[in-house]
């Protein structure tokens, strides 16, 4: 009789299957390595695994997976392979760290949020229509490695009578659409229009109308308590 696993039985049900696929087989040896345990901690993991119907193991042999077991490792690397996928990918995290936060998340989501994770990472990778995302996205992840990252958002994100510098223009965005507008420039939201696909701001003394498409592209840094040029106020 099969029954729910611990997320640490888990991963000895993972790390039998790798170690098996990668060597051939898995000793109780082999698999206190792979995960960094001492050895008594590995004999009582088998013997509940025994126990739970998920392996057979015998001293001086190796461990090998049940049917049951089988099914369970592979969908528990499924879920690694799933996740750490998202992390790269689509999150730009480093392998190291994706495959850290996968382990951490693999024992707790379900298949439909894997599923799910899926659909959204093969639809960024895949669809044609995805590629101004794909490039948001990176764009917005390298503001991360930035100085104060909380500070960038793109112009459409900004408050009414809320100023900031812009930064940078997106790879979406066609520069020669916006002639007055440049790096370095201080410019104020002042209101939307009532169908909100009009930016009015104001920059550099002028007032301009700004399309929404345009402003999702325009990447700013905020400057809280600064007046439209002015100093900071303390």
């Amino acid at each position: 009789m099969t029954k729910k696993l611990s997320a640490s039985l888990e991963d000895y049900l993972e790390a039998i299957a790798e170690l098996s696929i990668k060597e051939g087989h898995a000793h109780s040896k082999e698999i206190a390595a792979k995960l960094g345990v001492k050895m008594p901690s590995v004999t009582e993991a088998l013997r509940q695994l025994v126990e739970a119907g998920y392996i057979i193991y015998n001293v001086h042999y190796p461990v090998e997976l049940t049917a049951a077991g089988k099914a369970v490792a592979e969908e528990i690397v499924r879920r690694h392979r799933v996740l750490k996928r998202f992390f790269t990918d689509i999150l730009g995290l480093t392998p190291e760290k994706a495959a850290e936060t996968a382990c951490h998340l693999e024992h707790v989501v379900d298949e439909d949020t894997i599923a799910r994770f899926v659909i959204f990472s093969d639809a960024i990778a895949k669809r044609g229509d995805a590629g101004k995302l794909q490039i948001y996205l990176t764009e917005a992840m390298s503001n991360l490695e930035q100085k104060e990252p909380e500070s960038f958002c793109t112009l459409n994100e900004l408050a009414p009578e809320e100023t900031a510098v812009i930064d940078r223009f997106s790879r979406n965005l066609d520069e020669t659409a916006l002639p007055a507008l440049a790096p370095g420039d201080q410019i104020r939201l002042s209101a939307l229009s009532l169908d909100r696909t009009l930016l009015k701001v104001t920059v550099n003394g002028k007032t301009l109308e700004i399309p929404l498409a345009a402003a999702e592209n325009i990447w700013c840094r905020r400057c809280p308590g600064r007046q439209l040029g002015q100093d900071v106020i303390k």
